[in-house]
């Protein structure tokens, strides 16, 4: 008797899922299973609409919402965000507007020593006249192209300290080299000392 009380008792106690599952069972699950996940996900779509991502923060409720927007948490994150989007514009112009400046000043550099070797050149070449050019005023004219050259290398160069010390090594050849009267487009001709 006692045992037939405890296979009584036994069965009693099974679990649902030690059930055995009837196909009723199973579809039934099935469909409260996919309610469920189509809850969740309207539920999810609707807490789209209350989050905040400047903040990165989601509500449940409008209300709660409304209060985050009008908090002085949310309203110092949205200032914050435009400071740094009107500052951070602005300083890339500057920069951008310092650079081509910077540019310009070098292409004009460039161009003024390209018009004194021109000058250069045409004050050899009637000095001489129509005849054959010097050796010596060729291997002056090779340098000054070499220098020139040079002089482009070091204007766009992105070492500051290591140039300059090449810009002074360069400036000791010329030194070496030939006096020959340049003009000058700055002042006059009569520069006869």
């Amino acid at each position: 008797m006692i045992s037939l009380l405890q296979k009584k008792i036994s069965s009693e106690k099974k679990l649902d899922v030690e059930l055995e599952e009837t196909e009723e069972h199973v579809k039934k699950r099935e469909v409260l299973a996919e309610r469920e996940q189509k809850i969740q996900t309207e539920v999810q779509e609707i807490r789209k609409v209350f989050y905040c991502d400047l903040c990165n923060k989601q509500y449940k409720l409008a209300m709660e919402f409304e209060a985050h927007l009008s908090s002085y948490d949310h309203n110092h994150r949205k200032r914050f965000k435009q400071m740094k989007e009107m500052h951070g514009s602005s300083s890339r112009d500057d920069s951008q507007k310092r650079e081509q400046q910077r540019q310009e000043r070098e292409m004009a550099k460039f161009a003024q020593i390209a018009d004194a070797q021109k000058q250069q050149r045409l004050q050899l070449q009637q000095e001489s006249g129509s005849a054959t050019v010097p050796s010596e005023s060729k291997t002056a004219t090779a340098l000054t192209d070499q220098e020139q050259r040079n002089t482009l290398k070091f204007g766009f160069s992105s070492k500051g300290s290591g140039s300059k010390i090449t810009f002074g090594a360069k400036k000791q050849n010329v030194a070496k080299k030939q006096n020959v009267p340049i003009s000058s487009i700055f002042s006059n001709d009569s520069d006869e000392d």
